[in-house]
């Protein structure tokens, strides 16, 4: 009689201690998904305001496409539309590629690569729009100052001698900068996704 009760208490404690590891590895993969989805989020929200930012521009300059008399002043204006709605899609796909992880409905080695995978795609549109904002920059200094203040910038080449190297240099400043932000937040991610493996 004893020996058949400790056999049952024994399975009693058992099935508790499975319920609580479950309910512990349930705990631990909600609190990862969370702590990757802020990660995400972050990154998410800059380039979605970056991207309203973009499509404003291309929303002005094509309301205001008819004082672009020249073909070269409009040349530059579909040049500038043409990036400022490219590059921003472009890093958004690469964005929600990397949201889509679902790290709790697939197993640890899936998630790193899907986010792996995805995470290059992002960088590589990073590096492809760091290289990209010179141009855009500049078709804007272009477009804008027609648009707003009627001056053919390339007329004008002697006020351009301090005004397009300085805004090229504040701009390089600032897109390195946008890049590691970039670049720490998604390492931050994938070590979160690796932390599921300890």
């Amino acid at each position: 009689m004893e020996l058949e009760e400790m056999k049952s208490l024994w399975e009693e404690m058992s099935k508790k201690v499975d319920q609580q590891k479950v309910l512990t590895d349930q705990l631990v993969m909600d609190m990862t998904k969370e702590r990757f989805d802020t990660k995400m989020r972050i990154i998410s929200f800059s380039e979605s305001v970056s991207a309203l930012i973009c499509f404003a521009a291309v929303i002005y300059i094509i309301s205001n496409f008819s004082s672009l008399e020249v073909w070269y002043l409009q040349l530059t204006g579909v040049i500038a539309i043409v990036a400022c709605m490219l590059l921003p899609v472009l890093s958004l796909q690469s964005i929600k590629k990397m949201k889509t992880v679902d790290i709790s409905k697939s197993t640890y080695k899936e998630a790193v690569k899907a986010y792996a995978k995805g995470k290059s795609q992002f960088m590589q549109i990073q590096k492809i729009s760091f290289y990209g904002s010179f141009i855009v920059l500049i078709a804007l200094v272009v477009v804008f100052g027609k648009i707003m203040k009627g001056i053919d910038v390339f007329t004008m080449t002697e006020k351009l001698n301090w005004l397009v190297p300085s805004g090229i240099g504040v701009l390089y400043i600032f897109a390195r900068w946008v890049q590691k932000k970039y670049k720490k937040a998604t390492d931050a991610a994938n070590t979160i996704l690796k932390e599921l493996e300890d």
